[in-house]
């Protein structure tokens, strides 16, 4: 009878002690964690708000090789989503709801069955040449389980946030993404323009030194004729050999008025034309990755082009000293 009152007196402590004790709790648990990435917030937040290779780095599904993960990207992000299912860590769920570019991303997200979703948020600040990243998690919890369920679980998870901050900045140090992205391709009609040109011709090497000279007789000229800019500069590249990477091209800048030949710069009226386009936003050395996403897009949808290209250069980079804000529109004159 000694030893049973002695065993109802430690049960009752300890249910005492569990209803007690969550009183104390507050009832939405924050954990947090945060790092440096020796990188810019442009390269961090797509690769974060859309998911990409999320699998590479996360911290419960690089425990449990048996996960299988899908991973949904949305364009915008919003919408984007990120599901698991493994053995150990069970099931659950991610989806952004918010975002604002390179700098905050809100997520809910799911474990198990659970019908009332925590709120995941990131955000994004620059710091030096590089950028602090914070990852958080919030959940309401119920009276007394929920609140003891997290009482215990809290360390457990600031320590897996940790750990995926350590894996996120080995990964993306280790495999930097590109600067730069391409926006929206649409299918535009472009309206009759008179410009300012000088021809160029040259490898991707040296064209923009050159571009560089041509522009600079270019504005000395519109300035002699008293013509007035009605646009940014522009390069038409009228012809491209894949073998050597040698174009010729013309260097432009719209004017309002007709002007007149002197030296190396002459007028040149361009008619109505039909262009496939879309913004490359990054540095021009990054070209590239958006001129093959274009290419890909024309033959998916059975367009044809002239052969020629358009860059419209719509940042100027002696005023924007950040490449990653550059703007160029890139376009493809259609047949």
């Amino acid at each position: 009878m000694k030893a049973l009152k002695i065993i109802l007196i430690i049960i009752g402590i300890l249910v005492a002690a569990m209803l007690i004790v969550p009183l104390f709790v507050p009832a939405t648990t924050e954990v947090s964690a945060g790092t440096e990435i020796a990188l810019k917030p442009s390269q961090i937040f797509p690769f974060v708000a859309s998911y990409e290779d999320r699998d590479q780095w996360d911290p419960w599904v690089t425990m449990d090789t048996t996960t299988e993960v899908v991973i949904r990207p949305v364009p915008g992000y919003v919408g984007s989503s990120y599901s698991w299912d493994g053995e150990m860590i069970g099931t659950g769920r991610m989806e952004v709801q918010s975002v604002v570019e390179n700098e905050y991303i809100k997520s809910s997200i799911w474990f198990g069955e659970m019908e009332t979703p925590g709120v995941v948020e990131w955000t994004f600040e620059p710091a030096g040449e590089g950028t602090g990243l914070t990852w958080s998690y919030a959940e309401e919890t119920s009276y007394p389980f929920g609140r003891l369920r997290m009482l215990i679980g809290k360390s457990f998870m600031r320590k897996s946030f940790e750990t995926g901050l350590e894996n996120l900045k080995a990964y993306l140090e280790e495999n930097p993404p590109p600067l730069s992205y391409l926006g929206k391709i649409t299918i535009e009609t472009v309206e009759p323009v008179t410009t300012m040109t000088a021809r160029g011709s040259g490898t991707m090497e040296t064209i923009g030194q050159e571009m560089e000279r041509l522009y600079g007789l270019i504005l000395a000229e519109i300035q002699n004729q008293q013509l007035q800019m009605a646009g940014p500069p522009f390069a038409h590249y009228l012809d491209y050999d894949e073998t050597t990477g040698f174009s010729n091209y013309l260097a432009g800048i719209p004017v309002t008025g007709g002007g007149r030949k002197a030296g190396e710069v002459e007028p040149k009226s361009y008619g109505e034309m039909r262009v496939v386009q879309a913004m490359h936003t990054g540095p021009y050395e990054e070209f590239m990755s958006s001129y093959m996403e274009l290419d890909e897009y024309v033959k998916a949808n059975g367009l044809e082009t002239t052969g020629e290209a358009f860059e419209l250069y719509l940042t100027d980079p002696m005023s924007e000293q950040d490449p990653s804000k550059w703007q160029t529109i890139i376009a493809y004159p259609l047949k």
